[in-house]
C-alpha cells in the first residue's frame, strides 16, 4: 500500500474488510445501470476475513468475490485484464490515470460502461 488516499470496503456483516489505496481508474455502469467503479487488482489488499472469503466465477465473467456469512459481493475480479469492478463508493470522484483502450474495450465486451471524460 502507498501513503495516499485509502479506502475501506465492508461486506453486510462486517466479517470481511477490503483496503484500496489511490483513486479509480475510471467510473461507469454495469449491465443494470449500477454505478461502479473500476481499479487495478493490485491496490486492493484483504484486511480481515481471509476464512469467511469466498471466490468463485460469475456468469458475466471474472470471479466474484463475496462473504460466505452474508452473501454480499464486495468486487468483481478480472485478472486477466488486472482489473476489479466494485460498486461505486463515496469519495470516489478522484479519478486516476485512465483504462487503456484495450481495457476499456474488454470492459464494454463484458457489458460495463465506461464514463466518458470524469
Amino acid at each position: 500500500m502507498s501513503n495516499g488516499p485509502y479506502g475501506q470496503i465492508t461486506c453486510r456483516c462486517g466479517a470481511i474488510s477490503l483496503l484500496v489505496c489511490g483513486a479509480p481508474l475510471a467510473l461507469g455502469r454495469d449491465a443494470g445501470g449500477e454505478p461502479v467503479s473500476f481499479w487495478p487488482l493490485a491496490v486492493i489488499q484483504l484486511g480481515q476475513g481471509a476464512d469467511e472469503l469466498e471466490v468463485s466465477p460469475s456468469g458475466t465473467g471474472g470471479d466474484a468475490w463475496q462473504c460466505r456469512r452474508c452473501a454480499e459481493r464486495l468486487l468483481l475480479a478480472h485478472d486477466d485484464d488486472d482489473l476489479a469492478v466494485l460498486a461505486e463508493q463515496e469519495g470516489a470522484e478522484e479519478i486516476a490515470p485512465a483504462l487503456t483502450p484495450a481495457q476499456q474495450r474488454r470492459l464494454e465486451a463484458l457489458g460495463y460502461r465506461v464514463a466518458a471524460g470524469e
